[in-house]
């Protein structure tokens, strides 16, 4: 059975890189020998990963030499423009060095290496041996990480075993950097999969947002759009997440005195799907996303779909039979499209069954299959 090692940052904190993480190795761990080793110290995951995964974990801030030059930065160059930034490039050096050390000592035991974000893939493509088992599994915009992650770093990934890209957008980028590329779509897993049609009759008038609180996502946005559409006093945004947008939305419910606009912070993936199930719309604003994981998770669940075409996910997974997706920006368009699907109940329930019916395309079935062929190689 060969052995695999999965590399990331965390599992003791949501976030779609996580679920998919767990979501995957519990589906191989019956083919494969799966450890996944963590990098953000001595935490509890929140993710329930089969008996057979081994863990391993190792305290990324226990770098000494990195953590003393935070605190030196903290302590006399608190008035440095963009001080975190650079305080962060300096806890990467930390990860670098102590993952280094380890891979140098532990990773003859693993016949494969999955890195499981660019960070982490762009220091694994410059230790040589190492590289050559590394596949990168990358699940963001491809420019993310500006001038040094980008432009300096990503160039290094030809030296890698190969990549995993998640939405076709990518390809060429990638093809480009390294010719062993290949496009798998996230397995979306449990407890959706398992959802069967739940007619609009069964649900409640609920437009539902997931993710995190951040301007990148346009919450402000979808929120004041929300706010200006007509009928909707017998409907209710539930927005699920939590970040630093939160302060702003509290503000503008309680000025505006607005009772069906809920906050309910962060929810575990099974208070997510239940929350899905009761919804009739899943509406997405952002300005890029990597994939669009909560929109295939909303159409096991029988959900119409509304959000923008921001680059990258959101093309590959919308269409007429599942919602509408709107031109990037246009503000004007997405707000008549909004309103169209509170009005239109005939709509509404037509794009209810379709949306089910189109997610039987995004079927974990579908995907692992490639991963099974890929990790044998």
């Amino acid at each position: 059975m060969k052995k695999l090692l999965f590399i990331t940052y965390s599992l003791g904190k949501p976030g779609g890189v996580q679920s998919v993480l767990a979501n995957l190795m519990n589906e191989l761990c019956n083919k494969f020998d799966i450890t996944v080793l963590c990098l953000d110290g001595n935490e509890k995951f929140i993710y329930d990963l089969n008996s057979n995964i081994k863990t391993m974990i190792l305290n990324s801030f226990g770098n000494t030499k990195s953590f003393r030059a935070m605190v030196f930065i903290n302590k006399y160059f608190s008035w440095l423009p963009k001080k975190q930034n650079l305080k962060n490039y300096i806890y990467q050096y930390g990860v670098y060095r102590l993952l280094k050390k380890w891979l140098i000592k532990n990773h003859q035991n693993y016949d494969t290496i999955i890195s499981c974000r660019y960070t982490l893939s762009s220091m694994l493509s410059t230790m040589k041996i190492i590289n050559k088992k590394t596949w990168a599994w990358e699940h963001v915009n491809y420019r993310m990480g500006g001038l040094f992650w980008y432009t300096i770093m990503r160039p290094y990934y030809k030296n890698l075993k190969g990549i995993i890209y998640i939405n076709k957008e990518s390809e060429k980028h990638y093809k480009r950097i390294n010719p062993h590329s290949i496009l798998i779509h996230n397995i979306i897993g449990e407890p959706f999969e398992s959802v069967p049609f739940i007619s609009l009759e069964k649900k409640e008038n609920i437009v539902l947002f997931v993710g995190r609180l951040h301007p990148e996502k346009n919450i402000r946005q979808i929120v004041e759009m929300y706010f200006s559409l007509s009928n909707t006093n017998l409907w209710k945004l539930v927005i699920i997440g939590d970040g630093p947008e939160k302060k702003y939305l509290d503000e503008f419910i309680h000025k505006n005195s607005v009772n069906n606009i809920v906050l309910i912070g962060n929810k575990n993936k099974e208070e997510v799907c239940e929350y899905m199930k009761k919804s009739k719309i899943l509406v997405l604003a952002s300005e890029t996303e990597a994939f669009g994981l909560v929109l295939v998770e909303s159409m096991f669940c029988s959900n119409a779909l509304i959000s923008y075409d921001c680059e990258f996910g959101p093309s590959s997974i919308i269409n007429e039979k599942n919602g509408f997706l709107v031109k990037h920006h246009d503000e004007k368009d997405f707000r008549k499209k909004f309103q169209i699907l509170v009005d239109d109940e005939d709509l509404l329930k037509k794009l209810n069954k379709s949306s089910f019916e189109e997610s039987k395309k995004w079927k974990k079935d579908n995907f692992l299959n490639l991963w099974e062929n890929l990790l044998k190689e």
